[in-house]
């Protein structure tokens, strides 16, 4: 079909649209209208007004950039009230002792371990040491505890958290959630594509930049790891207002312990490597969540 252009005309100002028909097809008059321009900008503003309405009309969260995506969130023990908070102040009277007793902060965090397993901590930070905590939020008692003290600590990276670009796990991951959604939603293969943590994070060194031997880093039962690695806890991201999500927030811990730190600590912004290459027991443990004290059908741990 050939296509038709119109000839270019001069615009017009019109300051009056009139609207005039003299008879319908039953032949009856008809009033004649008349519509200035203010009318129809005005009228115009309230179509707009309206539109703006509905755009406010309140939708579902987009949770596709969030980590946790297939979580249930009340499965976790933390998630009841007033949980965390008995659990940090059992721990600040049972650790802390009067020349350390001015808490500098405090927060319930995911820390991730040389094998890439992330575990379920509180962290207690004051002006002398910080302390990471795996606390039985089911017999509501410590387990085991870690103190630091801030004047050992030489360097702090803030960053994204990722793996070497020859690790497998991302794609391993991608594999395993296109998995969950192809039984559950019956997609293809467009789901199996690679998976990116897209966490942030934060590593407290204190191994003055030396490396770790191999008998430490092949090691899977070694504990003095010279580093602790933080990132948000799952709870962060379903959680409604600004007060609830600080306690599970790790930028808090970062901010707080800027100030804390030896003026010769070595503070930088870069990406914080997981040196996790095919580490299939991590991704199962991590799927699962099974460093984390949850309701487990029957069974709670």
């Amino acid at each position: 079909m050939d296509e038709t252009y119109f000839d270019e005309v001069p615009a017009a100002n019109f300051e009056t649209v009139t609207l005039e028909i003299t008879k319908d097809l039953d032949g009856n008059e008809v009033n004649h209208s008349t519509a200035t321009s203010d009318e129809i900008a005005t009228a115009r503003r309230n179509m707009e007004n309206q539109g703006n309405i509905l755009n406010q009309v309140p939708v579902s969260r987009d949770i596709s950039n969030i980590p946790f995506k297939h979580i249930d969130i009340h499965s976790f023990f933390t998630d009841r009230n007033e949980v965390v908070a008995k659990a940090l102040k059992d721990c600040q009277e049972t650790l802390i002792n009067d020349e350390e007793k001015d808490i500098a902060g405090s927060w319930l965090l995911t820390e991730i371990s040389l094998w890439d397993i992330e575990k379920e901590r509180l962290v207690l930070l004051t002006k002398k040491a910080i302390y990471s905590i795996k606390y039985d939020f089911i017999s509501l008692k410590i387990l085991e505890y870690n103190r630091i003290p801030l004047s050992q600590i030489d360097t702090l990276v803030s960053g994204e958290l990722i793996y070497p670009p020859s690790s497998l796990v991302p794609r391993l991951s991608g594999l395993a959630e296109g998995v969950s959604s192809s039984l559950t939603s019956c997609t293809g293969l467009a789901q199996f594509e690679f998976s990116r943590r897209s966490m942030y994070g934060v590593r407290l060194m204190w191994n003055k930049g030396d490396p770790l031997p191999l008998t430490k880093k092949w090691n899977p039962f070694a504990k003095d790891i010279p580093w602790l690695t933080y990132t948000s806890h799952p709870l962060f991201w379903y959680k409604g207002s600004e007060a609830e999500k600080a306690n599970f927030d790790v930028e808090g811990l970062h901010s707080t312990i800027l100030s804390l730190l030896p003026v010769e600590c070595n503070v930088k912004t870069a990406s914080i490597i997981i040196e996790n290459y095919f580490g299939l027991g991590a991704l199962v443990h991590n799927k699962n969540e099974l460093g984390f004290f949850k309701i487990r059908g029957k069974v709670s741990f």
